[in-house]
């Protein structure tokens, strides 16, 4: 996507970011990584609102550009899928609007998705929490509802841009995205990548972990069925013999459990794999680790040790700034460029 700031929103939204306690610090407000344009004041823009769609919570953020502020709401997403989200995305915009005094004029809207949007058909696939999705136009079916068009990507990508864009440095960017599952967001020459069907960054259909022919995989994939909290937890089963939700587990670790320690070993051991796979196609110069449990610092240091045996100091690998609202930040910054 171009880095072009045709709003003036960029310096007034990192602001807002900042001031928010999104970015360490407020001192400075450039225009963000790679970003060109106007960087004073709002020129009359629209409001622009990010959303993050997950399998079990829709997020969304408002930015009010005439007081320069940020509104969010936070609900459980219709589990009915298909037109029953978009719906519910179109309410839950119309409701930001409302609270800002902004109703009436159609928002600046970029939302991220599990799964990998067709940019053709628009339909959503390999997004099996989002049922219907794969059989639908869904930036479409949004414009009706929103009375705009709005951008729709894969979630780890629009956290790769959010990294990409609110940070100084620049340069390209891979994001990995461990939580309920696995995800790879792509900016590759200043731009996100999404591959020409959608399906690049799939990174949970890595043939590593289990078996990658085995039908158990085929939905999920057999990299996601060991890196992730479903894969942590049955890990833990397997070592232990009793069932831990992920976070116990890592909590578990810190006490001294060896089945626990064994499965955060494991869980930074596939990571490094994967890391090593995604250097060997696109070499981007900084992996950013996200997610709920790509964010934790043990899975940054499990991951960084494996590394370490092939790799020495050469990869650069951290952790998300914007923890669990990567992919908000991400589509905030889609939204106010677009």
């Amino acid at each position: 996507m171009p880095g072009t700031d045709r709003t003036g929103l960029a310096g007034p939204l990192r602001r807002a970011l900042a001031d928010a306690g999104w970015l360490p610090s407020s001192d400075a407000a450039p225009t963000p990584s790679g970003w060109s344009g106007a960087d004073d004041g709002d020129g009359g823009a629209a409001p622009v609102v990010g959303v993050d769609l997950g399998g079990t919570k829709l997020h969304a953020v408002l930015y009010d550009p005439s007081r320069q502020r940020l509104l969010d709401r936070v609900e459980r997403t219709d589990p009915r899928g298909g037109t029953a989200v978009t719906s519910q995305i179109a309410r839950l915009v119309e409701s930001l609007t409302a609270a800002a005094g902004l109703a009436g004029r159609p928002p600046r809207v970029a939302v991220g998705c599990p799964g990998a949007p067709d940019p053709v058909t628009g339909a959503v696939g390999h997004a099996p929490n989002i049922p219907g999705w794969d059989r639908m136009d869904v930036p479409a079916d949004l414009e009706v509802r929103l009375g705009a068009r709005p951008l729709v990507h894969n979630d780890a990508n629009l956290a790769a841009w959010g990294e990409h864009a609110w940070l100084p440095g620049g340069g390209d960017l891979a994001f990995v995205a461990v939580g309920t599952g696995v995800g790879l967001g792509l900016v590759l020459g200043g731009r996100m990548y999404a591959g020409s069907r959608g399906l690049a960054g799939e990174v949970a259909d890595l043939p590593f972990g289990s078996d990658p022919f085995d039908p158990a995989n085929l939905v999920h994939g057999p990299l996601e069925q060991q890196v992730s909290g479903g894969g942590v937890e049955r890990r833990y089963l397997e070592l232990a013999g009793r069932r831990r939700p992920a976070p116990e587990v890592f909590a578990a670790a810190a006490d001294g459990d060896r089945a626990a320690a064994q499965v955060l070993d494991e869980l930074g051991r596939l990571l490094a794999l994967a890391v090593r796979a995604v250097r060997a196609i696109v070499d981007p110069a900084t992996f950013v680790l996200g997610g709920g449990i790509g964010s934790r610092p043990e899975t940054l240091t499990a991951t960084r040790r494996w590394l370490a045996v092939t790799e020495g100091e050469s990869l650069q690998v951290r952790t998300s700034t914007f923890g669990n609202r990567a992919a908000l930040a991400g589509a905030l910054a889609a939204a106010a460029v677009a």
